[in-house]
């Protein structure tokens, strides 16, 4: 592949073209975006050439590889511009264009894609990464390593048609996904599209009994980390809601299903008297409630059944910090002095003079035992996970 071509230069796309440019791969990339993000991702030097959308002649000729990277709506219009190419109509018999996307949905996707005409190619893709960052200034060669990322072929495509797509994935860290498309919408609408729309309703309706005493600012982690994705733009999630609109409302309707059964578990549960101790050792009726509890620590459990996680691959340890200036640094620079590569980084737990909790990752079983050899040895509380 000689030439990749990105068309909607934003964190992803740029974050590809950092990569690739960071490995020194023998490629050029092509930046398509508006005028504003091309004159950022030349002064970043993210790419080899620049053009703006509507120079679809120009950028789409001598491509091997087409990644759309916008919106899902622009996507589709983008594959319109496509099959009117002039070049393609004279274009050799055995020249091949592959192209893809990292559409969040899939099914209305890849038939359009399907109806592009030779010499183009196409296969849906989608990548589990991102940030709630989204211009190229957050660039992030690494934002795709140990993520996975869904191929979806046209049924009967031989896997050497876009088998540099999968070469591109493998090479950016990711785990490639061979999914029918209808399988992976079904799939992305219970796992990401319809906790969305939780997360954004559940923000949505504070009642009026906190938000007139500003109660909601007692929220604790709970809440927040249940409404963090609330802060998710509009423009992106209407692309998704209207391309996945009838497996996201299943998906919605099968939870609100579980809810109608957890409420009803609640009313059944048998009042305690505080002023009567004794009624606290009687039954409580809490046996459906229990269930619901053990069948949601399951389904949690589920989540991380070994070599079925991505996210398993890698090794964890965990670090007791104190709350003062300097602690996170006091951590990761030794670690960085001996050449261990820390992954990814996450505070657990953290509260004003009380110790956090910082959990470290790590791609080899090696380096998180190296790491946690080295922390204790500077007398931290350290625990492998």
């Amino acid at each position: 592949m000689k030439r990749f071509t990105l068309v909607g230069f934003g964190l992803l796309a740029s974050s590809i073209a950092a990569a690739v440019k960071q490995a020194k791969f023998p490629a050029i990339i092509r930046a398509v975006s508006s005028a504003a993000t091309l004159k950022r991702a030349r002064e970043l030097e993210l790419a080899n050439e620049f053009f703006e959308y509507d120079a679809v002649e120009e950028w789409s000729k001598d491509s091997d590889l087409i990644l759309l990277c916008g919106p899902i709506l622009h996507i589709l219009k983008t594959m319109e511009a496509l099959k009117n190419v002039s070049w393609a109509k004279g274009a050799d018999a055995s020249r091949q264009v592959l192209v893809s996307d990292i559409g969040s949905t899939k099914v209305e996707i890849c038939k359009a894609g399907s109806k592009l005409p030779a010499p183009f190619r196409f296969v849906g893709s989608h990548p589990m990464a991102g940030s709630e960052k989204r211009t190229c200034e957050h660039n992030d060669p690494a934002i795709f390593e140990n993520a996975y990322w869904f191929v979806c072929p046209p049924e009967g495509m031989p896997e050497s048609t876009y088998e540099p797509l999968l070469s591109l994935v493998k090479f950016l860290g990711a785990t490639a996904v061979v999914f029918p498309p209808e399988h992976h919408d079904a799939t992305m609408a219970w796992v990401s599209h319809m906790p969305q729309m939780l997360s954004s309703t559940l923000a949505g309706n504070l009642p009026e009994r906190l938000l007139s005493h500003n109660y909601q600012h007692y929220a604790g982690r709970a809440f927040r980390d249940m409404t963090r994705i609330a802060a998710s733009g509009w423009g992106m999630w209407h692309d998704i809601a209207v391309t996945n609109r009838k497996e996201t409302v299943r998906a919605l309707e099968e939870v609100r299903a579980g809810l109608d059964r957890t409420i009803e578990a609640m009313n059944a549960l048998k009042v305690v008297d505080g002023s009567r101790p004794s009624d606290v050792s009687q039954s409580d009726n809490s046996a459906a409630l229990e269930k619901i509890f053990k069948a949601g620590n399951d389904g949690r459990a589920s989540l991380f059944a070994p070599g079925r996680n991505a996210a398993s691959a890698f090794f964890e340890i965990t670090v007791q910090l104190k709350d003062k200036p300097g602690a996170l640094l006091s951590v990761l620079e030794p670690l960085a002095q001996e050449g261990i590569n820390v992954r990814d980084v996450e505070l657990m737990k953290v509260r004003e003079n009380v110790a956090g909790t910082l959990l470290l990752a790590f791609k080899t079983e090696d380096e998180a035992a190296r790491a946690l050899k080295i922390l204790k040895y500077l007398d931290y509380e350290v625990k492998g996970r």
